[in-house]
Formats: structure tokens, sequence, C-alpha cells
């Protein structure tokens, strides 16, 4: 009895033994795949490197922005009950030539937008799609406010910082 005993723990210890070490065999299995992908991702990164290196760099260009004060207006609600919209908004330019000649003509673009604003309802301003619309228009507008004869103006978003409608 004794003896069978023995041999009952040498073989639950053998087995024990056995299942460690084919837990090893496969963490190391394993570690050699990601060490293999990992070294061939790396190739690629460097060899991506290497052809962009090669490649002539365009440098990054800082996005130009002009911050417009916020607007107040009464919205074209056909209700009785009046509604505002208070809204503040920056512009993304294209380049410095178009900063400055919205700096020089901020009268005219405060007063376009002023219109523009003050033409749409409270339904169509509290939707997204709604908003998209009006910054769509925004450009538009903006684009040619010095008229057709002068230079447009590049404007590549309209970016609002404050939108309430009330």
């Amino acid at each position: 009895m004794a003896k069978s005993r023995r041999l009952i723990w040498l073989l639950v210890i053998l087995v024990i033994l056995a299942s460690f070490g084919a837990a090893a065999g496969f963490y190391l299995l394993y570690q050699e795949k990601a060490k293999t992908s990992a070294h061939a991702s790396l190739e690629d990164a460097i060899g991506d490197t290497l052809v962009d290196a090669s490649t002539p760099a365009h440098p990054a260009v800082a996005p130009i922005y002009l911050k417009l004060e916020p607007f107040t207006v009464n919205l074209a609600d056909e209700d009785d009950i009046p509604r505002l919209l208070y809204a503040g908004m920056t512009l993304q330019l294209t380049d410095e030539q178009s900063l400055e000649t919205l700096e020089q003509h901020r009268p005219q673009v405060r007063n376009k937008l002023l219109l523009l604003l003050s033409d749409r309802d409270a339904e169509s301003l509290v939707t997204a799609s709604g908003k998209r619309a009006l910054a769509s228009d925004i450009v538009t507008t903006l684009k040619d406010v010095l008229g057709p004869d002068r230079a447009r103006i590049g404007i590549d978003d309209v970016l609002f910082t404050e939108f309430i409608v009330q």
C-alpha cells in the first residue's frame, strides 16, 4: 500500500512538471513569434522612414485662425415668440492674405454675417445638420465679401466656439 501511494504521488508530480514544461514551451514559442512580428514591423517602419527621408519633406503649415467677436441676433421665426442666437465663431483660413483682407474689411464681414444669421430660424439651428449648413453658407458668403471683381478669400472651415439659441 505504501508503494502504491508513492507511485501515485510520483505520477502526480510528473504530471504537474509536464504541465509546467508545456506551459513554458508555449510561452517561449509565442514570445518568439511576438519578437519576430515586432522585428518585422520595426523593419517596415525603418524602411518607410528611409523612403520618406529620400522624398522631399513638406513643411507643416500652421493653421491660420481669425476669431470673430460673438454675434447676438434676433432670429426670423414665424411665431410671436422672440428668439435669439448668440454665436461665437473662428474662421480657419488658407493663407495670410485672406487674414489681412478680412481684418481690413472687418465691418463688412460682420455686416454680412449679421444679415445671414438673422435670416435663420431657430428650429434649423438647433440641429447639427443645421449648424453645418450655416457654416457652409458662411463660407460661401465670406468668399465673395468684397464682390466678384476682387480676389476670393480662402476659408477652410468655420468653427463655432459659442452657440446658444434661446
